[in-house]
């Protein structure tokens, strides 16, 4: 867990790339864009999940963008950063089969280094032999085929949360922390990041 500390000239040194980048809402948790949800009290999570490509200072930079935008639509004038964190993430869901390709999918032979032509063959058609097993469909207590080993993966992302409280005027109270946060002028940070987009 990295400590994320921005000031109002890091913002602009941050990502110089940003126009390259798409700044978007997601459409759920995890998924690309920015994310946010009451954490307790008057403080919000505010997560965004870069997508291929994006530098982490590009995701952390969306989010401050987003914390800003959040506290100008409150009513509010500045935001605290109370924790943050950029890590790695994983994008999509691990079992939806869209873009996948193999065997199964393509109508092409199953059978791990049979050469054989499964294409239309209906379920409990017997495959030729797995190598140190029966030929019962090369799941029968035989090596697994190569297929059921390979497993797909996300893409891995950047990904930036935090969590912020907003507020207005000159006082402040940040309770349960030990140091006191980095506070950002919601006004310049929205303007900012905007004029890079």
């Amino acid at each position: 867990m990295k400590r994320l500390i921005l000031i109002g000239s890091t913002i602009a040194l941050a990502a110089c790339q940003t126009s390259t980048a798409s700044y978007q809402a997601a459409s759920g948790p995890g998924q690309v864009g920015y994310f946010s949800a009451p954490v307790e009290d008057d403080r919000v999570a505010v997560t965004y999940t870069g997508k291929k490509g994006m530098t982490e200072a590009q995701v952390a930079e969306f989010a401050l963008l987003r914390a800003a935008e959040l506290t100008l639509a409150s009513g509010q004038q500045w935001f605290a950063v109370l924790h943050s964190d950029s890590r790695d993430a994983q994008v999509g869901d691990i079992n939806r089969i869209d873009g996948r390709s193999g065997a199964v999918l393509t109508g092409e032979s199953t059978t791990a280094g049979s050469g054989g032509d499964r294409r239309g063959a209906g379920p409990g058609v017997e495959d030729s032999p797995v190598p140190g097993g029966p030929t019962t469909g090369g799941f029968g207590g035989g090596d697994v085929p190569y297929q059921v080993l390979e497993r797909w993966r996300p893409p891995s992302v950047k990904q930036t949360t935090l969590i912020v409280q907003m507020g207005s005027g000159n006082q402040a109270s940040f309770e349960g922390l030990e140091s006191t946060p980095e506070i950002y002028s919601a006004q310049e940070v929205a303007a900012q990041i905007r004029a890079k987009m």
